[in-house]
């Protein structure tokens, strides 16, 4: 029997070592990714990273200037940008892409240097994350 006050083992909390307030910390993370969706959770730890260490789901890189930038790309890709965005919306797709790319570079940096300072993440720490967000898809 297992009542709040004590360590529970099972459940990654009261672990040796790791001091009460983290422990505090994983059950509140647990029960928000129990109740929402994996990209709400997202969004949101996106929204409370400082600016220059992410790029926040609502901000743009750009502050109202644009330059007119040339890019190749291969024909039938931009075909289907096109087919896709139809007249006049072809630059706003491909900068929203490209803010996307530049968002998951910035959280590849982030992590390394999380990783770089705290060591890498377990592994059965991240088959937890996978049974915890089913959607999850391995690379």
């Amino acid at each position: 029997m297992n009542d709040d006050s004590q360590p529970d083992q099972r459940r990654g909390t009261g672990a040796p070592g790791i001091p009460p307030q983290l422990s505090e910390l994983e059950r509140a993370l647990r029960q928000a990714l129990d109740s929402v969706s994996r990209e709400q959770v997202v969004k949101c730890v996106v929204s409370v990273l400082p600016t220059p260490v992410f790029i926040g789901a609502g901000s743009r890189l750009h502050a109202g200037k644009v330059r007119k930038v040339s890019v190749s790309m291969p024909e039938e890709l931009a075909e289907a940008v096109r087919a896709r965005t139809g007249a006049g919306g072809f630059s706003r797709y491909v900068t929203d892409a490209v803010q996307e790319q530049i968002r998951l570079d910035l959280l590849d940096d982030l992590s390394a240097e999380l990783e770089a300072e705290f060591g890498p993440i377990p592994e059965e720490i991240r088959e937890q994350t996978r049974r915890t967000w089913p959607n999850y898809s391995k690379e």
